[in-house]
């Protein structure tokens, strides 16, 4: 039996432009199971505020509860602003940075809590209706459907394939 030894989380990992956050199930791919994927978190200097996207506008394509970078890609294409600031991030020469999806936020926090201000209020790219998208309220503890209008955090995700991390 071999033993597989992954960083702990929370780890930095190196050239990847982020510290590693949880790992995950794989968006399907034409149908297919896909590996499970890892999840990196930038640090809170890379952190933004911005409003989700415009109020009213329902974005096709965005109501994932598990694939952000999906959600993300339709969220710029739609123009949304959270978005396309995502689009132009390069960290450590990676510019694959999205925003997370409910569950992806979810499972980060669970296992790297203090990767967040605790008393910060993150976007998600879940979005439920033209009018709402889901965010998590960490000083709180509210997890809620909010207003595309307002400004809350913007914490870049991406995701790496396991392997990556496997010593």
């Amino acid at each position: 039996m071999n033993i597989i030894t992954l960083p702990a989380f929370g780890s930095v990992i190196a050239g990847q432009g982020g510290i590693f956050a949880a790992i995950v199930r794989a968006p399907q791919a034409d149908g297919a199971e896909q590996p499970p994927i890892a999840i990196l978190v930038t640090d809170k200097a890379h952190e933004f505020t911005s409003a989700w996207g415009e109020y009213g506008q329902d974005v096709d394509g965005a109501k994932s509860r598990i694939d952000g970078k999906a959600n993300t890609d339709a969220m710029a294409a739609a123009g949304c602003a959270a978005a396309q600031k995502l689009r132009g991030l390069t960290i450590e020469g990676h510019a694959d940075w999205y925003l997370p999806s409910l569950g992806e936020l979810n499972s980060a926090a669970a296992n790297a809590p203090e990767a967040f201000d605790p008393k910060g209020v993150y976007w998600t790219s879940t979005q439920v209706s033209r009018h709402h998208a889901f965010a998590q309220d960490f000083e709180d503890g509210y997890s809620r459907w909010n207003g595309k209008s307002y400004e809350f955090r913007v914490r870049p995700f991406r995701r790496i394939p396991l392997e990556f991390l496997i010593a």
